[in-house]
């Protein structure tokens, strides 16, 4: 009984830990949104902004890691890069290095309120396109 017990609280432990998880990856609500009927957008919210900026420092850590370890291969001799492969990784590296830099600055509603206004912009020009290529039929 006491091990049927303590499954049902490691089951209970890991649905919660599995639906947290999978809720962490948008915080925003796109629900309350009408999704244009022409392009399919639905408009970004400041929480989703800035989850994906969340995201993107956490995919650009993980590549910033591969490029300084493939390097610390090479001066520690175990993989020697060709002159070119060394140039690009190091080009990479410094990339790489100003996008983090960049992503962990202060960022607040004005600037998630710029990226959501340009969305808007670039949907406007999408509609504006289909009606060109409709009249042209």
């Amino acid at each position: 009984m006491a091990r049927f017990a303590t499954a049902s609280v490691l089951n209970v432990i890991i649905a919660f830990v599995l639906l947290n998880f999978q809720y962490s990856f948008v915080a925003g609500d796109t629900r309350r949104h009408i999704r244009d009927k022409v392009t399919g957008h639905i408009p970004s919210t400041h929480e989703e902004v800035v989850s994906r900026r969340e995201e993107h420092h956490e995919l650009f850590s993980s590549r910033l890691i591969d490029v300084n370890t493939k390097l610390g291969h090479h001066s520690s001799g175990d993989e020697l890069l060709t002159e070119v492969e060394f140039n690009r990784l190091n080009r990479k590296k410094k990339a790489l290095e100003n996008k983090l830099e960049e992503l962990s600055r202060e960022f607040d509603e004005r600037h998630s309120r710029r990226i959501m206004d340009r969305e808007e912009l670039l949907n406007e020009m999408t509609h504006a396109r289909i009606a060109d290529s409709r009249q042209e039929l």
